[in-house]
């Protein structure tokens, strides 16, 4: 009589280990006795030690070596065993045959180890049982094929990868940015140099050291630390374009090269702190994410670091036996990255960033959808910290369009008359606007901000609370809970100052900083008249439900009439005239506690606003209104194109 069934029950958790592959009853019952024993069978293979189970046939020792070298051989993955269908046949009770039993085992093994989600190398095997009705115990037949089909236990399974091609950044026109190139790694084979030629290897590690621009003592001791056959990575440069060729290093002795590709921007000049960098996995990385693989190249900082697990892509995996190819996939590509840059655009902002001589950044947004078109930064000690989006700064007068937001909320408008004193003394402290100031007495609240009037607004302290500023921030696009696809800081707006403190942060000093990406979200959220969250790559900058009422149309046309003023007759009225449509701005300059002060500038003209930063200058009208300038004709010639 044969039976057969599907998966049976996993035994109870307290069963002893000693009843492995046998149970007992009134009357010997191989039918019941099968399922426990087939399942403790699994959890043996799965474990790969036989210890314990009875056996019919084989010797243990040698069973449990191949077991080993198997599973040594795919040490990094995890397999999972289980009963697939059993079969027992019991033969006529007049029948000198005892009760047997075939089980099918499917084998599972996870490749998510290997960088291979959602993806098992799965077979099956057969085990062969035979039951024992004195002893109630079924033994197993103990073949090397339980534990991999036609396994003769002595070979050696291999696995190998196959690196994806890595995701492309792409800018906002739908092009790549970044993308695979040709590069050439240079380096040393220590192949070439004998037992006695230390100071041969040394000189030569040097010498290239010195051809490629990196500290030739330290990658002397590099080359020195590594194994007698190692190639000794020194830099990789670009095949076509690099600082250094191969023509440059082929003479020095034991220079060797590898051609290969990497994740690279046009040029590396090309915003490299926004795009960041590719780098070979280190020990660190293996660390904290143990699905990379040696060899491999991993996003090391900015949008390729951020954006990894989308960019890297699934890896090729191959587990091969000798010749034979026991099971394989194929890479997939790494996803694009889409970003809103327009390289031309980009371009300008870190030329004119580029020439100064202090720390500098300049964003420039797309109003109508958010969207960075150009995110620059430059800093004469050539800091890996973006000054741009990741650096916030007392802003100064260019806040003040935060403070009028809330000022106009409180009853004020564009033609309301006001008083602007000479100073404002709040709890102590004497607050009087910039030396030379010459707009006092009665005027309009439009020309208290195109002349820049801090006494106006220090004055304010008392209608204007501290939660009614950062309320305004938060309507204006300073939420840095909204991200733009990248760690960026807008600003910070406390909302619990009081008195002095207060009023200081009313004109952009005191406690509030901002940064020139914060300052861009607020002259583009005045343009369209509506809150703006800068966005830098595809999906981000999403506010969530409960981000606050927002800039109405109402108040943004209120407000584009306030900054209307500062070219036509404020602090700008010296430009030359910019062609094309109206351009509305605001200068600032924040004392900084330094000897030279913050200067800042914001503007918009159409559907390009622009925020410009500089750490040291004299004033926000002087050194960053020229810049504005510069960069608004630059930027007509470019979008017109």
């Amino acid at each position: 009589m044969k039976l057969s069934w599907g998966r049976l029950p996993l035994l109870a958790a307290a069963a002893a280990a000693s009843a492995l592959l046998s149970a007992c009853s009134e009357e010997p019952d191989p039918a019941e006795s099968l399922g426990p024993a087939a399942e403790q069978l699994a959890d043996a293979l799965q474990q790969g030690d036989l210890e314990g189970v009875p056996l019919a046939s084989g010797d243990l020792q040698s069973l449990n070596t191949a077991a080993d070298r198997l599973h040594d051989s795919l040490d990094e993955l995890s397999v999972q065993v289980e009963v697939q269908e059993t079969e027992l046949d019991v033969p006529p009770e007049e029948s000198p045959r005892a009760p047997s039993a075939v089980v099918t085992y499917l084998h599972a093994w996870d490749l998510e180890a290997l960088g291979v989600e959602d993806e098992e190398w799965d077979y099956v095997t057969e085990a062969a049982l035979t039951y024992h009705e004195e002893s109630e115990t079924w033994y197993l037949d103990g073949e090397y094929d339980l534990f991999l089909p036609e396994y003769q236990g002595h070979e050696e399974i291999g696995v190998s990868t196959a690196a994806a091609d890595r995701g492309r950044i792409m800018d906002g026109e739908g092009r790549a940015m970044v993308y695979n190139r040709d590069v050439v790694i240079l380096g040393v084979d220590k192949t070439q140099f004998g037992a006695d030629e230390d100071d041969e290897l040394e000189a030569s590690a040097r010498q290239l050291a010195d051809a490629v621009g990196i500290d030739a003592a330290s990658y002397a001791e590099q080359v020195e630390a590594y194994g007698d056959e190692a190639f000794v990575e020194a830099i990789t440069v670009r095949r076509e374009g690099g600082h250094v060729t191969v023509d440059d290093v082929e003479d020095i002795p034991g220079v060797h090269w590898q051609e290969s590709q990497m994740s690279l921007a046009d040029s590396p000049d090309f915003a490299p702190l926004l795009l960041g960098r590719v780098g070979p996995v280190t020990a660190e990385h293996l660390e904290e994410d143990p699905t990379l693989q040696v060899g491999q190249t991993v996003g090391t900082s900015g949008l390729q670091a951020v954006h990894e697990q989308t960019l890297r892509g699934t890896p090729g995996v191959r587990i091969y036996r000798g010749e034979e190819t026991l099971f394989s996939t194929e890479p997939e590509a790494g996803g694009d990255v889409s970003t809103s840059l327009l390289p031309r655009l980009q371009n300008l902002a870190q030329d004119i960033a580029a020439d100064q001589d202090t720390t500098a950044g300049i964003v420039a947004v797309r109003p109508s959808d958010g969207g960075i078109l150009a995110s620059a930064s430059h800093s004469p000690d050539e800091s890996a910290v973006e000054a741009a989006t990741q650096s916030a700064y007392a802003p100064g007068s260019t806040f003040k369009m935060v403070s009028s937001l809330a000022m106009l909320r409180d009853g004020l408008s564009a033609d309301s008359t006001i008083s602007c004193p000479t100073s404002v003394t709040v709890h102590g402290q004497e607050f009087r606007n910039v030396a030379g100031y010459d707009e006092t007495g009665s005027i309009t609240f439009a020309e208290a901000v195109a002349h820049s009037c801090n006494t106006v607004f220090a004055a304010s302290h008392d209608e204007v609370s501290s939660a009614d500023l950062r309320q305004a921030a938060m309507d204006l696009g300073i939420n840095n809970d909204v991200g733009i696809g990248l760690p960026a800081i807008k600003g910070t707006v406390p909302e619990d100052a009081e008195l002095n403190e207060h009023a200081a942060n009313l004109f952009g000093q005191g406690t509030v900083q901002t940064s020139a990406l914060g300052m861009a979200a607020v002259a583009a959220s005045i343009a369209d008249a509506r809150t703006v969250h800068p966005w830098l790559v595809e999906g981000s900058g999403e506010p969530d439900d409960d981000a606050g009422p927002g800039l109405t149309e109402e108040e943004g046309a209120q407000m584009q009439a306030l900054m209307a003023g500062t070219v036509s007759y404020g602090t700008l009225d010296f430009l030359d005239p910019i062609p094309g449509a109206r351009v509305y701005a605001k200068t600032g300059t924040a004392e900084s506690g330094e000897d030279l002060p913050h200067t800042w500038v914001i503007g918009f003209q159409g559907d390009l606003a622009v925020a410009i930063f500089l750490e040291e200058g004299e004033w926000g009208s002087t050194d960053n209104g020229p810049l504005l300038r510069e960069f608004l004709v630059g930027a007509q010639d470019i979008l017109d194109d």
